[in-house]
């Protein structure tokens, strides 16, 4: 008697294989698609790196896109005045005057000809420090510090390093020099390099490749960056940062870059070809994406809250299942293995799958509506 009531269908068969039958074709559909792209083309090879130490990293989260031994805490040479240069700018102001001391005019290795007593503007020795690599405006810049001197800016350095989330490095001479126990890895200057391009004055020296320089009696000359990568204008997007070398660091770089809207930092530490190694670097770094996982490098802990962790410990998972400095993983192995397999493939594999699937799923639709 149930049919004799308005709306009421009895269900059938043919009902009942209609339901689910939309859902199998458009999940064989998916299937069909994931098989046909390529293993190969799930990711790119690895770039060829003659390093010691190198890696590449996302600007935007600090995911590491490739490392060798990235950790490793080796002598950086003048790459250290990243850091030196961030000091100075957070802590002198642009156009305070400096007195160049004694030991600027007798230090090792490239000096830019500073003489002792001479006063030169914060901002000058910014400008030979980073595009020359002058190891006198280095020395000049840290006996200024008004607490301690010299010895006070490399406390400082130490300090910041840790503020900006570096984890392997003790900073022991401010030019970079051979010095006892100055060690870095190429994990934390690729976080010091992020940190400059951050500090609008310091990002338009590295990124420039020539600058104006005005002498103390007045005389006005153009510096050429040294560093290559941006100095020879054969890169576009190049944004810096800083090179350096020493007879037992080797050469030594950190190097950024903009395309397409993204950054990465790329640093290479003992190479004898380093700007064709963090070419490469960054060749790959722009063909990837972070990978669920990824180590984030930068990241400082928020300090302790006591209240807060009480209140929240009933909540979070256990221990074992918290992930700490890593990008969140995907909802699900199977989603995230079908959704990697379709966007990494050739763009007309991936556009036939993709339209394959959407005409599977109107027929199904149609065919539920008969």
């Amino acid at each position: 008697m149930l049919h004799f009531f308005h709306g009421f269908v009895q269900p059938t068969g043919v009902r009942f294989r209609q339901r689910w039958l939309p859902s199998l074709v458009l999940a064989l559909g998916l299937v069909a698609g994931w098989m046909a792209t390529p293993a190969a083309a799930a990711s790119p090879p690895g770039p060829r790196v003659e390093a010691q130490a190198a890696v590449v990293m996302d600007a935007a989260t600090g995911a590491v896109l490739w490392q060798r031994q990235a950790h490793r805490p080796v002598l950086v040479a003048s790459t250290t005045k990243i850091l030196t240069a961030i000091v100075a700018n957070d802590r002198y102001a642009a156009r305070k005057v400096l007195r160049v001391p004694e030991a600027a005019e007798r230090v090792d290795g490239t000096r830019f000809g500073y003489r002792t007593g001479w006063l030169i503007r914060r901002d000058q020795l910014l400008t030979t420090l980073l595009l020359v690599s002058a190891n006198d405006a280095a020395e000049t810049l840290a006996a200024a510090w008004p607490d301690g001197g010299r010895a006070g800016f490399l406390r400082a350095m130490q300090a910041k390093a840790v503020e900006l989330g570096c984890t392997d490095s003790t900073w022991r001479d401010p030019s970079g020099l051979d010095a006892p126990g100055h060690r870095a890895s190429a994990a934390d200057l690729a976080v010091l390099g992020r940190a400059l391009l951050a500090r609008p004055v310091l990002a338009k020296l590295v990124g420039s490749r020539v600058a104006p320089y005005v002498w103390p009696g007045g005389r006005r000359t153009v510096l050429g960056n040294h560093n290559h990568f941006v100095g020879q204008g054969r890169d576009p997007g190049a944004l810096g940062v800083k090179t350096g070398y020493t007879t037992k660091a080797g050469a030594t770089i950190v190097a950024a870059q903009r395309r397409n809207g993204r950054t990465l930092v790329a640093v290479v530490l003992g190479s004898k070809v380093m700007y064709d190694d963090v070419r490469a670097l960054l060749g790959y770094g722009f063909k990837v994406r972070p990978k669920a996982g990824a180590e984030l490098l930068g990241v400082v802990p928020d300090p302790p809250d006591e209240a807060a962790d009480d209140a929240a410990a009933a909540t979070l998972p256990p221990a074992a299942d918290r992930v700490t400095g890593r990008v969140s993983g995907s909802p699900s192995p199977l989603v995230e293995r079908l959704s990697l397999r379709i966007l990494a493939a050739p763009l007309p594999v991936a556009a036939l799958a993709g339209v394959a699937c959407l005409l599977l799923g109107s027929l199904a639709l149609i065919w539920r509506r008969r």
